[in-house]
């Protein structure tokens, strides 16, 4: 089994870097070089608002963040990626959001897809308008029951606008549906009145294969005078078999229902 690259710790001094973080009082050694790739805010930061200073080491000072926040944030953006997963996903795309991090977003949309669809999920999809995500959602919660998005707590923290479309969807479902049962009920009668059809043709045949013995032309000339029929001349059960057989491949459609021996 390969096992993970070991992740950087940034709270070691590295003399090639040129940015230091500071969050909760602690220093984070990163480098500009990742911050600008992946996020536009800071890449305008090293860029626009500091061109003389593309050098010299800088201090980004992060308010309001956590830590460990911030350190996830960097393993997943530096070259060893830490992959995306459900504890980190959240606070991520809150990250790419105020970062203008497009790449993260991506990624986290990528993991979220992967994932199975939720309302939880739907909820982050609608907030940081990824719109695959919100598709995939929204194709899941028009399969519950409307009781079910009514019980769900998690149905009120969506909008007006993404529940009536909600709503939408699973009435466009339903008329589907429904459409998709009346063709159904077409084919089955069309198909009934075929197996009716061809039902009355197997019995009508069946009548007229059955008076075949009472018919004297149907006989060998040795017995086409007598009253019954001879069952012990094989004459005569040739010249049934024969007539039977022809009056079976006559009737095309019984052909599904009986092998004939065609011998």
């Amino acid at each position: 089994m390969t096992l993970p690259p070991p992740q950087r710790d940034f709270t070691k001094h590295d003399e090639l870097s040129d940015v230091n973080i500071v969050v909760e009082g602690t220093i984070l050694y990163v480098h500009r070089q990742y911050l600008a790739e992946w996020s536009g805010v800071w890449r305008k930061l090293f860029i626009t608002d500091c061109p003389d200073d593309l050098t010299s080491s800088i201090e980004i000072v992060l308010e309001d963040k956590n830590l460990d926040d911030v350190i996830e944030l960097l393993q997943c953006i530096y070259s060893t990626q830490k992959p995306i997963s459900e504890t980190n996903v959240t606070f991520l795309l809150e990250f790419a959001d105020e970062f203008d991090m497009p790449s993260m977003r991506s990624r986290c949309e990528t993991f979220l897809c992967a994932q199975d669809a939720c309302i939880d999920s739907l909820i982050l999809a609608e907030k940081h308008d990824l719109k695959q995500l919100y598709k995939q959602c929204v194709d899941f919660a028009k399969t519950r029951t409307m009781e079910d998005l009514e019980r769900d707590p998690l149905c009120k923290c969506l909008s007006e606008r993404t529940l009536i479309k909600i709503y939408k969807e699973k009435v466009n479902m339903m008329r589907d549906y429904a459409q998709d049962l009346k063709n159904a009920e077409t084919k089955l009668e069309r198909r009934n009145g075929q197996l009716t059809d061809e039902k009355d043709g197997m019995i009508e045949m069946f009548k007229n294969i059955s008076k075949i013995w009472d018919m004297p032309n149907k006989r060998c000339y040795k017995h086409m005078t007598e009253v019954t029929f001879d069952f012990t001349c094989r004459d005569c059960n040739e010249k049934i078999q024969r007539e039977v057989r022809r009056m079976c491949h006559d009737a095309q459609h019984v052909r599904r229902f009986f092998k004939m021996n065609n011998k």
